[in-house]
């Protein structure tokens, strides 16, 4: 099995080769969807990247408070927000999640806002 390149890192190249090599030769009404592309291409490198991350640190918070057996997804999180099943000492705990899972977010959509 290989494992390398993996798909950001393929993303990323032909995210690369995209803007050096093939947009300075597009038409300029062109330009405009190509960077569009790139962009889309940039996010989906990034998510696959920070994915793992994110999903183990919200499967730990629901097994650290005895959510273990549900699904480990965003939607769970909110229904427990939401029903206010989470304890005031989970309190914490749940806003360094959430905290982790808007960075990972910007990270993705916007990872240059984070750098000012």
């Amino acid at each position: 099995m290989i494992n390398q390149p993996d798909g950001a890192a393929l993303l990323h190249e032909a995210r690369r080769t995209l803007m050096e090599q093939l947009l300075p030769a597009l038409p300029p009404n062109q330009a405009y969807t190509a960077r569009m592309v790139a962009r889309a291409m940039g996010i989906a490198a990034r998510e696959l990247q920070y994915k793992d991350h994110t999903a183990a640190a919200l499967s730990d918070f629901l097994d650290a408070y005895g959510f273990d057996d549900l699904p480990v997804n965003e939607r769970s999180l909110c229904s427990l927000i939401r029903e206010r099943k989470l304890t005031d000492e989970s309190r914490p705990s749940l806003v360094a999640l959430l905290m982790l899972l808007t960075r990972s977010k910007l990270e993705l959509s916007n990872p240059k806002y984070l750098q000012s």
